[in-house]
């Protein structure tokens, strides 16, 4: 699969038949904020399905256990986040424009939701399965990046290096928690971007 786009399905998750159903979508928009809240081990299906005020029962029309919703789960923040990163690095346009899509994806924090980024992560460091998941992801997020350094004609190692230059410093800006306003980091995004990529 590395390497290759991701496309949504539905809303963004898929599920067994391919599309998540509306009532699926309530259930893994509760659960992704629970997880959001308070970890992996927060998203229990009781306090779940009091959060959405229906029966335990619900839950299994939907879903065949926890792991179940945690699969969909995981779906859920690949075929928005990863697929928001893709979407704004290989949609037209030259690469600088490209590239100032994927920065102006990070400030406005719409598409791509770092909470959510964050918290898959966490799960990942308790998770090998989803920690190797994390990282697949992580490795498509970089070539995006190489090849639109590539396609600006940049040698190969630079295109590589830069790329990871680039992905590094957005996945540490959201780990070490940085509180800047929107309109701070939309001031300093030209002089970042200059730094970091050498695009004109």
């Amino acid at each position: 699969m590395a390497g290759k786009s991701i496309r949504p399905t539905g809303q963004g998750t898929p599920s067994r038949a391919g599309h998540s159903t509306p009532l699926e979508l309530d259930w893994i928009a509760a659960a992704r904020e629970m997880l959001v809240e308070g970890g992996v081990a927060a998203v229990q299906i009781n306090p779940l399905a009091q959060r959405l005020g229906v029966t335990r029962g619900g839950f299994y029309w939907r879903f065949k256990n926890r792991q179940d919703l945690l699969d969909h789960l995981l779906a859920d923040w690949e075929s928005s986040n990863t697929y928001a990163f893709l979407k704004a690095l290989e949609g037209g346009g030259a690469p600088k424009t490209r590239f100032l899509r994927m920065v102006r994806m990070f400030i406005d924090e719409r598409e791509f939701d770092p909470r959510l980024e964050a918290s898959v992560r966490q799960w990942g460091s308790i998770d090998p399965k989803v920690r190797a998941r994390v990282s697949e992801n992580d490795m498509r997020r970089i070539r995006a990046l190489e090849r639109l350094f590539l396609e600006a004609a940049q040698a190969p190692d630079e295109a590589m290096i830069r790329a990871r230059i680039v992905y590094f410093h957005q996945v540490g800006y959201y780990a070490l928690g940085f509180d800047e306003s929107k309109a701070l980091r939309r001031r300093l995004a030209p002089l970042y971007d200059r730094i970091l990529t050498g695009l004109d």
